[in-house]
């Protein structure tokens, strides 16, 4: 017990009984601010983003989750639709979360892909994504067999 003199009640109490935020490897959500954001990754890339925004959305039983995806300025059709609905199937068979809890938006088109993943603590004001570039702006293209999914990862070629 000498060995413990010095030290305070407290102290030992924090080493013997650290809390549960302490323990998460999880950054804690900041109010009005994305929990990640990312553009256009390979897919191998992407799910390990998910995964941590998953387990984010699971550590909270009252956050939602939204996914806000925007198309590049050069874009296939329905490319932010495909990327988003994606990603949120993803992230609830993941996670096994109810899909009421995780909400996908068109964001529009951006100068580059854009993906932000929010998680959004119960009462929050939402966060304001960047604005959509404007038609005349954008280059719409059809595309085959979801070209721009193909994205490869560094390690793959």
């Amino acid at each position: 017990m000498r060995m413990f003199a010095g030290l305070s009640v407290a102290f030992l109490a924090m080493c013997l009984f650290p809390s549960t935020e302490r323990r998460a490897n999880i950054p804690p959500v900041l109010p009005n601010s994305p929990f990640d954001h990312y553009g256009n990754v390979c897919w191998e890339d992407e799910q390990a983003r998910l995964d941590s925004f998953a387990i984010a959305l699971s550590n909270s039983s009252t956050a939602t989750g939204q996914i806000v995806v925007y198309a590049g300025r050069l874009a296939c059709r329905d490319e932010a639709k495909y990327r988003g609905t994606r990603a949120k199937n993803y992230v609830i068979k993941r996670a096994g979360l109810d899909p009421r809890r995780i909400e996908f938006k068109d964001g529009g088109f951006a100068r580059e892909v854009d993906t932000y993943l929010i998680v959004k603590p119960k009462g929050a004001s939402d966060y304001d994504v960047p604005e959509s570039l404007s038609k005349d702006e954008v280059s719409i293209k059809r595309c085959f067999d979801k070209v721009f999914a193909k994205v490869m990862c560094l390690n793959k070629r």
